[in-house]
């Protein structure tokens, strides 16, 4: 369990707080490349419960300012995109997307009252189908070249859910193995709505065992599953600093997945989730019509805690569902972290042997905001791509050797890279 004071200071990341001056310090996205196609609508934006709006100028350059205006508080969402900038509705004030303020209309002209004005202005940029801002101090550090990022357009595919609790809760949930044995499991012969692949079947339905790394860039994830077929079933996954996961898919090391879990305030969150495919594109259409049934136009669930996420409990009589509430991944997961409460009472947990990840991963995430407080860097930071903390990062599933272990396989997967090179 954590104190008040540790749970506090991991889950609050609002202005001023260390959690959100840890998490200002790497690039966040904020929004998926399709909400803001060229010549589209501004979009307000919350995040680390700061209010901006996310617009592209007439010359469809990308801005990311302060939602309300700095004249009288009016919300520029609504504004109009022209001259430069997005004009306030309200008395026609102007600013660029570095927040400038370049008209106001009902002011003499020779006053310059103009250049005193200023909107809070952050730098934004589009990678990997998603639109990234830094929130942070000083020069940006760059956005880390994972191959869901950089994969050909065809073979990724980016979405965004929002989340009604703290950020921590979505992480958790990511990052935790031993969950995924019950919350997620399914009749064999019933394969993923998303993956195709027939888990049960693959890897079993017994708990994994557990281990972890501590990397440069964050934790390496070890669960080892022995499986029906008497093989053993390795997945390798990842924590990556401050709030990104990496959950290997059955599909082995070419379908990894990305996830990052952005703070709206300290109660809700955005998970984004990363599709990809090193070898073929991926079925984009099976993938966006399995979202559409899973997720409303607000960007929530369908399944919620309004209508008890669906539950249908004679599902559950009927073998058909582990939980009764479907057969879509993230609605389960959601409904694991909601209940949780808006902030988890981590004071009040009872952690076990299975929970490595968890402790190790809080143990991480603090160690990094004291090293923040001491003055120095956040980890895992990139400045250079020749110099990356990612270099031995590896993100798989599959069978190994009985001989083997976690390590031991990752090891075996270096060397053989190392001599590839």
């Amino acid at each position: 369990m954590l104190s008040k004071a540790n749970n506090d200071l991991l889950t609050q990341t609002g202005p001023g707080t260390p959690a959100g001056k840890l998490l200002r310090s790497y690039w966040q996205p904020i929004a998926a490349s399709e909400e803001m196609p060229i010549g589209g609508d501004p979009l307000p934006v919350r995040i680390m419960s700061e209010d901006l709006v996310l617009f592209r100028d007439d010359q469809d350059r990308l801005g990311l300012i302060g939602q309300f205006c700095a004249h009288r508080g009016t919300d520029l969402s609504y504004g109009r995109i022209e001259n430069g900038g997005i004009r306030c509705l309200y008395h026609g004030w102007l600013f660029d997307k570095d927040g400038k303020c370049l008209e106001q209309p009902a002011e003499p002209e020779g006053k310059k009252f103009c250049h005193k004005v200023r909107q809070p202005a952050y730098p934004v940029q589009e990678k990997g189908g998603a639109i990234w801002a830094y929130l942070g101090a000083g020069e940006p550090p760059l956005i880390p070249d994972f191959t869901f990022l950089i994969a050909p357009e065809p073979n990724r595919l980016c979405f965004r859910v929002i989340q009604t609790c703290n950020w921590l809760q979505g992480l958790e949930s990511s990052t935790d193995p031993a969950h995924t044995t019950y919350l997620h499991r399914r009749p064999a012969g019933i394969a993923s709505e998303r993956s195709g692949a027939d888990v049960a079947a693959i890897r079993g339905n017994d708990p994994p065992e557990i281990a972890i790394e501590h990397t440069a860039y964050g934790t390496r994830i070890f669960a080892l599953h022995n499986t029906p077929n008497g093989r053993k079933y390795l997945r390798v996954n990842n924590y990556v600093f401050p709030s990104g996961a990496t959950p290997s898919t059955s599909a082995g090391e070419s379908s990894y997945q990305g996830r990052l879990y952005v703070p709206i305030d300290d109660y809700s969150h955005v998970r984004f989730e990363f599709f990809h495919s090193d070898d073929k594109p991926l079925d984009k259409e099976r993938l966006r019509k399995n979202r559409e049934k899973n997720v409303a136009p607000d960007l929530r669930h369908v399944r919620r805690p309004e209508n008890r996420y669906l539950q249908d409990r004679g599902a559950i009589k009927r073998g058909e569902s582990y939980g009764g509430m479907g057969l879509h991944f993230p609605s389960q997961d959601a409904f694991a972290i909601e209940t949780q409460g808006p902030i988890q009472d981590r004071t009040r947990e009872h952690l076990g042997s299975s929970d490595v990840v968890i402790i190790e991963v809080r143990k991480a995430l603090m160690k990094a905001v004291k090293q923040m407080q001491e003055g120095g860097e956040a980890p895992g930071l990139i400045r250079n791509h020749a110099d990356s903390p990612f270099a031995d990062f590896i993100c798989t599933s599959a069978y190994i050797e009985e001989h083997e272990d976690g390590p031991g396989y990752c090891r075996r997967m270096l060397a053989t890279r190392k001599a590839a090179e």
